[in-house]
């Protein structure tokens, strides 16, 4: 889950644009005092401040900060005064860094370079590039490309077993090509319907829990979800060292009713047999007490031959093949809906073609 941190209020394009082209002329002015310099050293001072970031460092086990060293050159014809850090994101967000060791602005002399501490969560981001830009007064900034690091972390699966509505399970792989060995210290559960976060406290094994490298974790969470049933859910893990993994999904319905399988057979045009199954992932049996037809023209109510006449009950988890009576003789080659109906509300759907 990203949550970037402050973003100031100016036109993004407008924005980038502007540090694109201060950029490129202060890149092609620093080039050409250079170049005369060589040729007849100070003989040509430049007219513009030029700094240049020469170092970023960023520490995997902190996702947090992160830290920049930047230079003004000996033939700079005045000291810099660093204003701002900004970092662009690959969603061309552009956020101010608010928190940066020593404050800004900063005085910073010509031949000298000052390395800053920057306090931004740049782990909301990983996988991405991102441009660090450098603002000074009266003079050209420089922008640094801050490349994507392989943290990895991921919640595989979420399972919800309808046995048992006071726990789920979390599967969180830390991949091989992982730099880092992860420490999950949260789990927090966030209603999409009015934004309630629950805090996951009681787990097994306990938190915080590591997570190391080319392994996959299983964590068991205590919480009764079924007042929460087909609800949209965010899954975030947080872990020590700044990072967040996120897994949207919904919780299950009361009864999951799918139409696994249908088959019509041109031998038998006064029949046709539908599969039913009720998930694993159901929290309660159903019974089934309907199947309709729809085709271009009508809805039809099927009576059912087998294994029994309506109603049916069907445990959580299991399946049956009903036998259907229609003559389909007149709807072959047509597209059409079969629904089956329970007891309890739910609704199971197949579109199909008749042969």
């Amino acid at each position: 889950m990203r949550r970037s941190k402050k973003v100031i209020g100016i036109p993004k394009q407008k924005f980038i644009i502007g540090i694109i082209v201060a950029t490129i002329i202060g890149a092609v002015g620093s080039i050409a005092v250079i170049s005369l310099l060589n040729i007849d050293f100070g003989s040509t001072i430049p007219k513009n401040t030029t700094i240049s970031v020469t170092d970023v460092n960023i520490n995997v086990e902190n996702a947090e900060s992160f830290s920049l060293t930047v230079l003004n050159p000996t033939y700079s014809p005045t000291q810099a005064t660093i204003k701002q850090i900004m970092v662009i994101t690959q969603d061309d967000e552009v956020h101010n860094i608010l928190s940066v060791s020593p404050q800004l602005p900063y005085e910073l002399n010509k031949g000298k370079d000052q390395t800053f501490d920057c306090n931004w969560n740049w782990g909301d981001y990983i996988g991405e590039t991102a441009n660090i830009v450098v603002v000074v007064e009266d003079g050209s900034g420089a922008v640094y490309e801050l490349e994507a690091v392989a943290v990895g972390l991921e919640i595989k699966q979420s399972s919800f077993a309808g046995s048992d509505t006071e726990h789920f399970k979390l599967y969180i792989e830390n991949p091989e090509e992982s730099e880092v060995d992860f420490q999950i210290t949260k789990i927090i559960v966030t209603l999409e319907e009015n934004g309630t976060e629950l805090d996951m406290r009681d787990t097994s094994p306990t938190l915080p829990t590591i997570v190391s490298k080319n392994s996959t974790s299983t964590i068991t969470c205590a919480w009764d979800w079924g007042d929460y049933r087909d609800k949209d859910i965010t899954i975030t893990a947080y872990t020590s060292q700044g990072y967040q993994f996120s897994q949207e999904r919904s919780t299950p319905k009361l009864s999951q009713i799918l139409v696994t399988d249908v088959e019509f057979d041109v031998t038998s045009l006064q029949t046709f047999n539908i599969t039913v199954e009720n998930s694993e992932y159901s929290v309660e049996p159903a019974t089934i007490v309907g199947v309709e037809v729809s085709t271009n023209t009508d809805i039809i109510n099927i009576p059912v031959e087998s294994p029994q006449a309506l109603p049916y009950d069907i445990a959580i988890g299991d399946s049956v093949t009903l036998t259907c009576t229609w003559d389909w003789s007149a709807t072959r080659d047509q597209n059409i809906v079969i629904t089956v109906e329970t007891s309890e509300g739910f609704v199971g759907y197949s579109y199909e073609t008749t042969k």
